[in-house]
């Protein structure tokens, strides 16, 4: 279907549709649902993290607590007060005196928490007990029985119909019982109390939305703490989410779709609860779908618009190109059948194309004449190419007869090096092939030494190490003559007498390997890296790249990329270009280009 849809012949502007459709419709609604799925879930889960962070620093808060209770219990103040060795039984108003004091000053030192003592035989300080709590029987609350027999300690929500006198509203304690140090007997109950304030601090900022509620809940299931100041118990649908330490579900709750996330905290102690509506939640996820539809119906919009301007603005004009093309190719490409049309006079791409078609006919036309008229010259240039024509014998004739006039004058220097330049050439011409042998190419290169040696009027000392068994077998003629003007201009040119070169061929690896070594300075990593690399800015940079990249291409041209140059350098210590060149048949004499 795909294909058959791709196949069908449309009209530019249709196609223009289909690859905008394609190309930014498709992926925009794929991102804008990828980002709405995961935008929801994104929200959820940093609802849930909140809720999770938050009871964490409740955890941490509540131990605290529990530790700062433990200090004060263990405090020598506390220990003496509650010690009967060191109160008078007889003095009553002055032991209520010693408590109340202590305790006032603790509380109005510390804004977290609030400290209430009691003895752990109320009976035994009547006076205390009234002035303090009043006309509470201690010894009939549970609470207290518990904790004055058992010893265990306890987190304890202090209802305040239990105890109007004494709570306002519902506090959390921390309950625990006082003992000696010294003989760790029992001598009192110490209830460390935290203010609802405190709670809130810890709760409130975790609200995110304004319909969402949050709730701390004892393990009875009642209202500890609540941001809305509803309390009590919590409805029979949400105790069975409150089963587990970690929650994050959705579920009805007030006749809204919501979601509840639960954090324990004081090891299942007690539970921090958040009930947000899911409208509230996906609030900012409703307003990016809105968006994105918005952005749809635009981007339609925008297509059908972008469609009607380019088939009025550049396909129609493009096709009436294409009709006058026809008509021209029929006709010959004459210049009388071209139409006039003010599109010529555009200054766009279209415009462009249509002087480029006038022109394009003009020049084909001026072309077409010249080549006629090329025609007539052409066997009139033949027969000058035939007269004025020098062959190349007549050059070595020429050069044998300047070295033998130079012999007859007793001209030994210009004798050799117009001897040497003659074989140079010879050699290098080859008979206008590519293959020579590896003996011929050390000949040219010994020739070229020689006129090196007498035009720098100085001594070039090279060395040869080539194994006779390779000096018969076919070679690519001028491929070692760069390599050693190379290490000549760039090597040894500044050492004057201490430069050498050292010229080694042997058979390795398969194939003919020569070694053109110079103890010159080295080549720089920078440059080495980029000389046989065929750019522009490598022939800028190093000069002498040139000649290595020419003789690098046509190895790797010729014989593969097997084959060519590898260059090994170091600072101060020389270079060494490391030639790799194919045995050939011994029957080869010429290369297919």
């Amino acid at each position: 279907m795909i294909k058959r849809l791709i196949s069908y012949p449309m009209s530019m502007r249709y196609r223009f549709m289909f690859v905008f459709f394609i190309l930014i419709v498709v992926p925009f609604v794929l991102v804008g649902y990828i980002a709405l799925s995961n935008s929801e879930k994104t929200i959820y889960a940093s609802n849930l993290d909140s809720v999770v962070q938050s009871g964490k620093n409740l955890d941490q808060f509540f131990y605290y607590v529990m530790n700062e209770q433990d200090k004060i219990m263990a405090s020598d103040d506390m220990q003496a007060l509650f010690n009967p060795m060191l109160n008078d039984p007889q003095d009553e108003i002055g032991y209520t005196n010693k408590l109340i004091s202590f305790t006032d000053t603790l509380n109005y030192s510390n804004r977290l928490f609030k400290i209430r003592l009691f003895p752990l035989d109320p009976s035994e300080h009547p006076t205390y007990m009234k002035s303090t709590y009043r006309s509470i029987d201690m010894k009939e609350v549970p609470w207290f029985a518990d904790i004055a027999t058992n010893g265990r300690s306890f987190w304890k929500v202090f209802e305040t119909a239990d105890h109007p006198s004494l709570f306002v509203q519902a506090t959390l304690g921390s309950v625990k019982r006082l003992h000696s140090l010294s003989t760790f007997e029992p001598l009192g109950i110490v209830i460390m109390e935290i203010r609802p304030s405190i709670l809130a601090e810890f709760i409130d900022p975790v609200k995110q939305f304004d319909n969402q509620r949050l709730m701390l809940i004892n393990k009875n299931n009642q209202i500890i703490y609540s941001t809305d100041n509803q309390y009590g118990s919590i409805d029979k649908d949400l105790w069975q989410v409150l089963e587990r330490p970690l929650v994050s579900k959705t579920m009805d709750y007030e006749g809204l779709k919501s979601l509840v996330n639960v954090s324990a905290i004081l090891r299942d102690e007690l539970r921090l609860v958040s009930i947000v509506p899911l409208k509230d939640l996906n609030n900012p996820v409703a307003v990016l779908n809105k968006l994105t539809v918005a952005f749809l119906v635009f981007y339609f919009l925008l297509s059908l618009f972008l469609a009607g301007y380019i088939t009025i603005k550049y396909t129609n004009p493009i096709s009436l190109l294409v009709r006058q093309m026809k008509i021209l190719a029929r006709n010959n490409f004459k210049e009388d059948a071209i139409t006039n049309s003010k599109l010529v006079e555009r200054s766009d791409e279209v415009g462009w194309l249509y002087r480029s078609m006038s022109n394009m006919i003009r020049e084909i036309n001026k072309l077409l004449k010249e080549t006629k008229e090329s025609e007539k010259r052409k066997k009139q240039l033949e027969f000058q190419v035939l007269a004025y024509q020098i062959n190349p014998h007549f050059l070595y004739n020429t050069l044998d007869t300047i070295r033998w006039k130079a012999e007859a004058h007793h001209i030994d220097e210009i004798s050799e090096i117009v001897s040497s330049l003659g074989s140079l050439f010879r050699l290098s011409l080859n008979g206008g092939k590519e293959l020579t042998t590896v003996r011929r190419e050390l000949e040219l290169l010994a020739s070229y030494i020689h006129i090196e040696k007498v035009r720098q009027s100085s001594l070039v000392r090279i060395m040869y190490r080539i194994e006779e068994e390779i000096q018969h077998l076919p070679f690519m003629r001028l491929v070692l003559q760069p390599l050693v003007e190379n290490a000549i201009r760039h090597g040894i040119a500044d050492k004057g007498d201490a430069g050498m070169i050292l010229v080694q061929g042997s058979l390795e690896k398969g194939g003919i390997c020569f070694r053109i070594t110079d103890n010159g300075p080295g080549i720089p990593d920078d440059i080495r890296l980029t000389l046989l690399d065929n750019a522009r800015e490598t022939r800028i940079d190093f000069e002498g790249g040139l000649g290595l990249i020419n003789v690098h291409e046509r190895l790797r041209h010729y014989f593969g990329e097997s084959y060519g140059l590898e260059i090994e350098s170091e600072k101060d210590r020389g270079t060494t270009i490391v030639l790799l060149h194919p045995v050939l048949p011994l029957n080869t004499t010429d290369l297919d280009i």
